[in-house]
């Protein structure tokens, strides 16, 4: 696509200093390159970035956010909400970077600012939940636990390594929950350890490649997860093979719908794209081709 007229780069200045260096020295040159006048922008918190970027979203043509699944959250977030947004670039720099890695957006910086600036533009859904938005996954059960239980310290360490360590710990204790689903109108009652609706196909880089799961059809996909027997954890992993169809499935149930209702005997912790800040019951709703994205050239 042609270069920017003027393009906005958001960063965290709470990242660490080799990722702010990377940011730097190695995105900076190529989105300067791409734009006539290229604005830097650091924020301090996630009110900051927040209020940064539905700023920066009334002057740009590009929106670049530097950071992780949590930093593209609150920017999808803030630009699903406005009319008319300009695209939306990720510069992955966080742990997992699990929507970048739905977009194959290349994860070392230098590559993915070069390969956006000279990208084209992709029309991608999001969804509002209760009062909020999501873009990659809403999950709650062993999810929430998961990232409930996982060590700063082992995160610091081992990076993404840390969030399977802590959901390998949660499948152990986790326990069944009942929850009631509506889908499309068409009501479920089941057990479940995890119940999971997705945008995207990767979380915590474990990533989904079903046919079925595309992140611009107008359709969420979700996953109940019946139990955390090894028979289901297996099963869980295996959906990381090519070709592999819900009728595959014996301890995982996969479905697919625009409108999604969940409820839980008493309120549970809802996780969206790794944020922990509502609980059901939920109300789910696609937005088809919400969020124009910049992705890199087929």
């Amino acid at each position: 696509m042609a270069g920017f007229t003027h393009s906005v780069l958001l960063y965290n200045a709470k990242a660490g200093a080799s990722t702010l260096d990377a940011v730097m020295g190695e995105a900076v040159p190529h989105l300067a390159a791409s734009s006539k006048t290229l604005e830097l922008i650091k924020t301090d918190s996630p009110e900051e970035m927040e209020s940064a970027c539905r700023s920066a979203a009334e002057r740009a043509d590009a929106l670049f956010v530097a950071g992780g699944d949590g930093t593209v959250h609150l920017a999808a977030r803030v630009l699903s909400s406005i009319d008319n947004p300009p695209p939306l670039g990720i510069l992955p720099s966080g742990t997992c970077n699990d929507f970048a890695r739905t977009m194959n957006i290349p994860l070392y910086l230098d590559e993915a600012a070069n390969s956006l600036s000279q990208g084209e533009l992709k029309q991608v859904d999001t969804a509002t939940i209760n009062e909020g938005t999501f873009l990659n996954f809403a999950g709650i059960g062993l999810i929430t636990d998961a990232s409930v239980n996982i060590d700063p310290n082992l995160k610091q360490r081992y990076g993404k390594l840390s969030y399977f360590m802590s959901a390998m710990q949660t499948m152990r204790q986790s326990e069944l929950f009942d929850v009631s689903l509506s889908i499309d109108g068409q009501s479920y009652e089941e057990e479940a350890v995890l119940v999971l609706v997705m945008n995207g196909k990767s979380i915590g880089t474990h990533l989904f490649p079903m046919s079925d799961i595309n992140p611009a059809d107008g359709l969420l996909d979700v996953f109940i997860i019946q139990s955390s027997s090894f028979a289901a954890i297996r099963e869980w992993f295996s959906l990381s093979k090519p070709h592999l169809t819900a009728e595959d499935l014996e301890h995982i149930i996969h479905l697919q719908g625009r409108d999604i209702d969940i409820r839980t005997n008493t309120p549970m912790d809802i996780d969206t794209d790794g944020e922990i800040y509502m609980q059901t019951p939920a109300s789910i709703r696609v937005q088809p081709g919400k969020l124009n994205l910049l992705v890199p050239k087929e």
